[in-house]
């Protein structure tokens, strides 16, 4: 599976945030922050499992990117 993730630059590294499953950690890096991202999204997948829920459905990429809010953030995407 492939989640979409937005990272901003923070003084220590990386804030990042799975907005298709409201998570949100960190890292020092882009890397390092893609890890936490990925880490992040597998615990929760096995939580949704885990209590027998539907992972919610991703919104198109297009609609977090034309975010005004989102505008100074940087987009990739994690596989899990």
């Amino acid at each position: 599976m492939r989640f979409l993730v937005m990272l901003e630059k923070t003084k220590a590294g990386f804030a990042v945030q799975v907005p298709d499953l409201a998570i949100i950690t960190s890292g020092e890096s882009v890397e390092a922050a893609k890890e936490a991202a990925r880490v992040a999204i597998l615990v929760n997948l096995a939580a949704y499992s885990e209590v027998v829920l539907s992972v919610p459905k991703g919104l198109p990429a297009e609609q977090h990117q034309t975010n005004p809010d989102f505008k100074d953030l940087l987009f990739t995407f994690v596989e899990v």
